[in-house]
């Protein structure tokens, strides 16, 4: 059974998430501050780490940076308000994994959770994987089922380790979500044109709208086409669906701590927060992610 250590000071919302996580058979710990988290993860280690950003004794961007320095293998969620994108952006690139903003925890928290614990099965399951390619290519053509997606985010954690010696769990957790989001967005918005207005809506209309065209003409037949390069120094995915596209000059800055009020945002946020290069193409039905493996460095 999968652990998850949630951080929160108000009593009520901690009986809330528990409640959440009982129900779906998910074992919880609980930390009424960041600094009881840390001792307590000194003694034995969870799976996931659900915090709140504004705590009394330490806020959540300080424990993400404490978690980066001593645990970097657990990923951290963090469970946003309104007028805390700030900090929340620079907690994720300091290393936090995902976020739900606290008004979507009904819909949104155990679903982020077992992504994550997709990732990260994923990520021990390959972290033994000698490095010997010096240069591979990948070609896949994915059916729009979201279970697939687990397995491209394994194989391509597997050639970062193996090829360019990557050895940030960091930047693995990093890749690996980031990947996760495009490729998602490129099943349900671009194949199944499932539109994310019903996501922000939350409930189960948008689940329920994905199953069915998943099963159903035209949508069942289009795939999602990725190209995955790999260098030491380079990766890049280029992800292609078969859907009808749209105007990406028409899309909200995906870096504006606005996004993380909106659900339905929070894939692009994070895409862009965790990858250097993030573009899509002009009829917007393909976009290339581009993560550099080595610091560029500094002007003499």
């Amino acid at each position: 059974m999968a652990r998850v250590l949630v951080v929160e000071d108000s009593a009520d919302q901690a009986r809330l998430i528990a409640g959440l996580l009982h129900a779906a058979e998910i074992e919880v710990e609980l930390a009424t501050g960041a600094r009881q988290a840390i001792e307590r993860m000194r003694v034995d280690l969870p799976d996931v780490v659900v915090t709140d950003l504004i705590m009394p004794d330490m806020d959540g961007l300080a424990l993400v940076e404490e978690m980066r320095r001593q645990h970097p293998c657990v990923p951290v969620i963090l469970m946003t308000a309104f007028g805390s994108g700030g900090i929340a952006r620079r907690a994720l690139e300091h290393g936090a994994a995902s976020y739900v903003p606290k008004r979507q925890l009904l819909d949104e928290l155990v679903p982020t959770i077992m992504d994550l614990l997709a990732v990260v099965e994923a990520r021990r399951a390959q972290a033994q994987i000698a490095r010997q390619l010096e240069r591979s290519e990948h070609a896949f053509a994915l059916a729009s089922d979201v279970a697939l997606v687990p397995g491209v985010v394994a194989f391509v954690q597997e050639l970062l380790q193996r090829q360019s010696e990557v050895e940030s769990d960091t930047l693995l957790m990093q890749v690996g979500v980031a990947l996760h989001e495009a490729l998602v967005n490129a099943m349900h918005h671009g194949n199944l044109e499932v539109g994310s207005e019903l996501r922000d809506a939350g409930g189960d209309a948008y689940r329920d709208l994905v199953e069915r065209r998943r099963v159903s003409e035209p949508y069942r037949d289009r795939r999602v086409h990725v190209s995955v390069g790999l260098t030491r120094d380079e990766l890049t995915c280029v992800i292609r669906d078969e859907g009808p596209g749209f105007d990406a000059t028409q899309v909200p800055d995906p870096t504006s701590p606005d996004q993380l009020e909106r659900v339905s945002g929070r894939g692009l946020y994070l895409i862009w927060a965790f990858m250097d290069e993030a573009r899509h193409n002009a009829s917007g039905n393909e976009i290339t992610l581009v993560k550099r493996l080595i610091e560029p460095e500094p002007p003499h």
